[in-house]
């Protein structure tokens, strides 16, 4: 399960629009050592794809599958907006959790959202709450303390009419697949709902489908009654098991460059920038022990030595000012009496 810490809720933020609130999410994720700073672009990106508003005062900034890798684990945060912040035209944020997933581990966090999502007045309490463990104990309630908390609401209906099918997203049914669902089952006249293990959910509302909780590899028996039920069971199930999440992890194409070396030496491991063959010479760097005596064995040999690598180094010296700076000036080699003490004490 996902942990929410009250270090990572911020509360009375006067962020100005969604970007500084998306941002003011994201930057608890890095500081927290969940997420690589990079991964807020990508939740800035997130936004011009997709619209990550819940309803209810509630959004879920996240970011793109391909840039999964800035994820170091699973976490999320929660920047509360007592103001409001508005997230697209006419629709105004009041708690703006930033999620940064690598696996369904977070699918949980969403199913308590959406417990919230229908609780108008918990909405508003969140709003303006000065104790961020509020906003923790409703965002981390356990399935048992939900379960017993909707015990009295009346259970959506079981359908004669069926089809079960096994989800095969790797997120499970997160926001965006179940919207996908939703848009589907919209398009038929007939009533839909989703049975998970002991819940039930309304097809059409993807409020009502987070609340399942549901996990890739998980069992969902989808039903349906009216008129065109047939064709929505069967539309609906093939959607499942193609995969509902629309955006798949980009795979680099395999290249085919037909070539095999005739003698494999010692194999170097590496990373490519890449795909594709590259030739040429390896080289391999090793640290040398470098021994200086304290007392030279012969003196002269030594400035000798010596001298020539002061000239050596003050040519380079020059060659690199007159490069840089484009120097004009002629610059004059100094001293034998201005080389520091310590070279002297090894000619000596």
């Amino acid at each position: 399960m996902v942990v929410l810490e009250q270090c990572n809720v911020k509360l009375y933020s006067s962020a100005a629009n969604k970007a500084e609130a998306i941002r003011e999410a994201g930057m608890l994720l890095v500081s927290s050592e969940y997420i690589r700073e990079g991964y807020i672009e990508s939740m800035m990106g997130r936004e011009k794809v997709a619209n990550t508003f819940l309803g209810n005062g509630i959004s879920i900034p996240h970011g793109l599958p391909k840039d999964r890798e800035l994820i170091l684990r699973t976490g999320i945060s929660v920047v509360q907006v007592p103001n409001g912040v508005e997230w697209n035209p006419g629709e105004i944020v009041y708690l703006v959790v930033g999620i940064a997933a690598r696996s369904d581990e977070h699918i949980e966090v969403l199913a308590n959202l959406t417990n919230v999502l229908g609780d108008d007045a918990l909405v508003q309490q969140l709003a303006k709450t000065e104790n961020a463990a509020d906003i923790v104990g409703a965002l981390t309630k356990s399935h048992e303390a939900q379960a017993a908390s909707s015990a009295a609401k009346a259970e959506l209906a079981d359908f004669s009419n069926s089809v079960e099918v096994t989800v095969q997203d790797k997120l499970g049914l997160h926001a965006r697949p179940a919207t996908l669902f939703v848009e589907i089952a919209k398009q038929f006249e007939s009533e839909i709902h989703v049975r998970h293990g002991e819940k039930v959910a309304n097809g059409k509302s993807m409020g009502s489908l987070l609340k399942l909780g549901v996990k890739e590899g998980s069992l969902l028996k989808i039903m349906a009654q009216g008129d065109d039920a047939d064709a929505a069971l069967k539309t609906l199930q093939e959607a499942v098991l193609k995969g509902l999440d629309e955006e798949e992890e980009e795979q680099p194409a395999a290249v085919a460059h037909g070539w095999t070396p005739t003698y494999v030496g010692e194999t170097v491991p590496g990373v490519t920038a890449s795909p594709g063959l590259a030739i040429g010479p390896v080289r391999y760097f090793t640290h040398r022990k470098i021994v200086v005596e304290v007392t030279a064995k012969d003196p002269a040999v030594e400035e000798k030595c010596l001298q020539e690598a002061i000239a050596r180094h003050w040519q380079n010296w020059i060659n690199c000012t007159k490069t840089s700076r484009n120097v004009q000036e002629p610059i004059r080699r100094p001293s034998s009496k201005l080389m520091p003490s310590f070279w002297m004490t090894r000619i000596l």
